[in-house]
C-alpha cells in the first residue's frame, strides 16, 4: 500500500476523490491532525522515551460527593445554591480554613477603620467561606449579609449572618474521625460555607429603612494589609469584605464615610478534599518540526476538579500559555480578569504572579474523571490517551507546577521513569529541585 502525507486543502480534497473510487484501498491518506499527532509523539518522546502502553497519566473516577437541599454532606441529589443555616459538615469533604486569631482581627479591624478606601480587588469564587471579623455600632442595623453576581435579582443568603456579627461558634463536621471518636471539632469563629454563588457581590439589608445596599462593600487583600501595618501577626494570602453603613432618612439618603468598617467579614475559597490536579501543554497547537526542551513545563493550564453533585468543580490556578485555551467552556486568561497575551500565577517574564486561584463550575461529564473535562486551546482539543503522548495529566492536589519555561523533569526525575515503565505513579511526590516550582 502507497502512504502520502498531505496536508491542508489538498489532503481533504484527495480524500474525498478516493472515496467513491473503487481502488481507494490502494491510496492512504494522513488527515493534518495524525500529522500533527504524530509530529508530537515525536518531539514528546524525543524527551521523555517511549511511552509505556499502560500509562493512563493519573487519570481515575473520583468520589461524587453528594449534599442534598439541605446542605448535608451524602444525602440525596437536590442540591442547589447558596448557604444552609444547619450544615456544618464540610470538614467531610472540604478544607475548613485556619481560624484567624484575635490579634489578626484587631490589625484587619484597624486597617479599615483607618484607612478611607476608594479601591480595591476581586477575586472570582463560586464555592467559598464567609468568617466574621468585627463590626461597629451600625453593626445592628445590618441585618442580613448576602452575596451572589451582579444581577441583585439572584442574591444568596449568608445564613447565620446578621446584625453585624454570626453564629460565635460551629461544630464542624470533620473526617476522619479524630482519637476520642469524635467526628466534631468546635470552630469559635462565626463561619459558614456557600456553594454555587459568587464573590462579584456582597450586599447587606438595613433594618433602620428597610433597603438594600449591594454597592456598598469593598474587597481587600491581607497582603494590601501587611503593607500598611507590616508589624506582626501577618494576614497574608487572606480576603476581606468590608461594608460602609449608609441609610435614608425621610427618603434621603445619608452620604457614606468610605471607612468600610461597619460590618468587616473574611472570604475564603473552598478547596474539596477529593480534587485532583490537572497539568496542561499546549505545545500541540504550534509548529512542532523546532521545539525547545524547556517548552515541556507542562504549566499552560494548571486546575483541580472534584466533582459535587451534578457539577463539576474547577479550581484554575494558573495560566502559562499566550493562546486561547478553555477549561470547561471557559478561557483561562479571561477568568483570572487577564488579556489572553499574559502569562499567570508561572513566575513568567512580563507575567502576573499572585492572582488568586479561581474557581467556577460546570455540568459534570457522564463518568466522575477529570480527563473528560475538555480542554482546548484555539481549536485543538489537549487529550490524555492511555498509552500515547499526552498533553496533560493528573497527579494530587498539592503537586506543585512548574515555572515558565522549566523543563518538568528538572523538579520531578521520576516523570521520565513513569512515561517509560508506567511505575512510580506517584512520581509527583519526589522533588529534586524545588527552586524550579512555583
Amino acid at each position: 500500500m502507497k502512504k502520502y502525507l498531505m496536508t491542508g486543502m489538498a489532503a481533504l480534497a484527495i480524500s474525498a476523490a478516493f472515496t467513491s473510487c473503487s481502488h481507494n484501498d490502494d491510496i492512504e491518506v494522513y488527515t493534518q491532525e495524525q500529522i500533527t499527532g504524530a509530529k508530537y509523539t515525536q518531539a514528546f518522546e524525543g524527551v521523555f522515551g517511549s511511552v509505556n502502553p499502560n500509562v493512563n497519566w493519573g487519570f481515575d473516577n473520583q468520589t461524587v460527593y453528594t449534599i442534598d437541599a439541605d446542605g448535608n454532606y451524602a444525602g440525596t441529589r437536590g442540591f442547589t445554591r447558596g448557604s444552609y443555616p444547619n450544615s456544618n459538615q464540610w470538614g467531610m469533604y472540604i478544607n475548613v480554613p485556619t481560624e484567624m486569631t484575635p490579634a489578626q482581627k484587631a490589625k484587619v479591624t484597624k486597617f479599615f477603620t483607618e484607612k478611607e478606601l476608594h479601591q480595591g480587588i476581586s477575586v472570582n469564587w463560586t464555592d467559598f467561606f464567609v468568617h466574621n471579623v468585627s463590626s461597629t455600632d451600625k453593626g445592628p442595623y445590618m441585618n442580613q449579609l448576602c452575596c451572589g453576581t451582579n444581577d441583585f435579582a439572584i442574591k444568596d443568603h449568608v445564613f447565620n449572618f446578621n446584625a453585624g456579627s454570626s453564629t460565635s461558634s460551629k461544630n464542624v463536621g470533620v473526617e476522619p474521625i479524630d482519637a476520642n471518636n469524635a467526628r466534631q471539632e468546635i470552630y469559635t469563629d462565626g463561619i459558614q460555607l456557600v456553594q454555587n454563588s459568587s464573590t462579584e457581590l456582597f450586599a447587606f439589608h438595613n433594618s433602620y429603612d428597610n433597603n438594600w445596599y449591594e454597592n456598598n462593600f469593598i474587597m481587600i487583600s491581607g497582603e494590601m494589609i501587611d503593607a500598611a501595618y507590616p508589624e506582626a501577626p501577618s494576614v497574608a494570602g487572606m480576603y476581606f469584605v468590608g461594608f460602609d453603613y449608609q441609610h435614608s432618612i425621610d427618603g434621603r439618603i445619608e452620604n457614606r464615610d468610605y471607612y468600610f468598617n461597619d460590618w468587616v467579614i473574611r472570604v475564603s475559597p473552598g478547596f474539596y478534599k477529593n480534587s485532583k490536579r490537572v497539568m496542561v501543554e499546549d505545545l500541540i497547537d504550534g509548529s512542532l518540526d523546532k521545539v525547545d526542551i524547556s517548552d515541556w513545563d507542562f504549566n499552560d493550564a494548571v486546575f483541580d476538579v472534584a466533582f459535587v453533585n451534578d457539577a463539576a468543580v474547577i479550581t484554575l490556578w494558573a495560566a502559562g500559555g499566550t493562546k486561547n485555551l478553555t477549561v470547561g467552556g471557559k478561557e483561562v486568561h479571561t477568568m483570572f480578569g487577564q488579556p489572553i497575551s499574559k502569562m499567570i500565577n508561572t513566575n513568567a517574564a512580563g507575567g502576573v504572579d499572585g492572582l488568586a486561584p479561581v474557581i467556577f463550575r460546570v455540568p459534570a461529564p457522564s463518568e466522575p474523571n477529570a480527563n473528560l473535562i475538555p480542554v482546548y486551546v484555539n481549536n485543538t482539543e489537549l487529550k490524555a490517551t492511555k498509552g500515547e503522548a499526552t498533553q496533560k495529566f493528573a497527579c494530587t492536589n498539592t503537586t506543585r507546577w512548574m515555572k515558565e519555561r522549566k523543563l518538568i523533569t528538572g523538579s520531578y526525575t521520576k516523570f521520565k521513569e513513569y512515561v517509560q515503565n508506567d511505575e512510580p505513579k506517584d512520581w509527583y511526590n519526589t522533588v529534586t529541585n524545588t527552586g524550579n516550582l512555583y
